[in-house]
């Protein structure tokens, strides 16, 4: 059966989709089948991490263009699909002025799934909250909230918490661009209490991962930095059930 794992954060500019990127790429590496589905359709960043040739993608299936294992394409590593939010702006205008419908993502979902035979099954998601970040969400088994160690994510939570909370999936929390010298205790005990869900890793910031300018996944081009041991706890994590459960 696939697992599910949504990736979101209350705001930009976390890193979310890169994280999720190293994410993927490492679970498929063990040896897992692994899809990728970038629901963020007003900013899509994974077909440029993964480096994606032109072809169909989510908008299209939400269109009626294509089904969505037509715009998925296997990248990165054996085993590992990734299906685009969109190419160019054309479908995005016609998203946004005809509407579509929201039932055709979690269907979407299933049905790729099934098709390729996933181990996991990971969804990115727009920053905030909009109908495909709250679709994809209620899609989860774990729902991984990615946030800054900064007061500004811990006093943003509410939103996010008011939907979560509501959710039958269990959450876990990673803390992302912690600068060096940080009190990793002390910033793990104010996360989970602030988003009240257990900390599953804290990623430190790495000038290394700003200096690919996005140009290639960070644990392609480190594979030995300490920053791919953490990414590696962090699906340690979200792999042992019982760890990530707030029921």
């Amino acid at each position: 059966m696939t697992r599910t794992i949504v990736v979101h954060s209350h705001r930009g500019g976390t890193g979310k989709s890169s994280v999720l990127a190293n994410l993927a790429l490492l679970i498929a590496a063990g040896g897992r089948r692994v899809g990728v589905v970038d629901t963020d359709i007003h900013s899509p960043t994974l077909d440029l991490l993964f480096r994606l040739e032109p072809g169909f993608s989510l908008a299209d299936y939400l269109l009626g263009r294509c089904e969505i294992e037509a715009a998925a394409q296997q990248a990165g590593a054996p085993g590992l699909y990734v299906v685009p939010a969109r190419t160019g702006t054309a479908a995005l205008r016609e998203l946004m002025s005809t509407g579509y419908d929201v039932g055709l993502l979690p269907e979407g979902f299933d049905r790729l799934s099934r098709h390729l035979a996933l181990d996991v099954l990971l969804l990115d998601t727009h920053a905030g909250l909009n109908n495909e970040s709250v679709t994809a969400m209620a899609s989860a088994d774990v729902l991984m909230i990615l946030a800054r160690a900064d007061r500004i994510d811990l006093c943003g939570v509410e939103e996010t918490l008011a939907l979560a909370g509501r959710l039958p999936c269990r959450r876990a929390l990673v803390m992302s661009m912690a600068p060096a010298g940080v009190d990793r205790d002390e910033v793990g005990r104010r996360a989970e209490a602030a988003y009240d869900a257990p900390l599953a890793g804290i990623l430190p910031y790495a000038p290394e991962m700003a200096a690919l300018y996005g140009e290639r996944i960070f644990a392609e081009a480190h594979p030995d930095h300490p920053l791919v041991g953490e990414f590696l706890t962090i699906i340690s994590a979200l792999d042992a059930r019982d760890e990530v459960s707030r029921a």
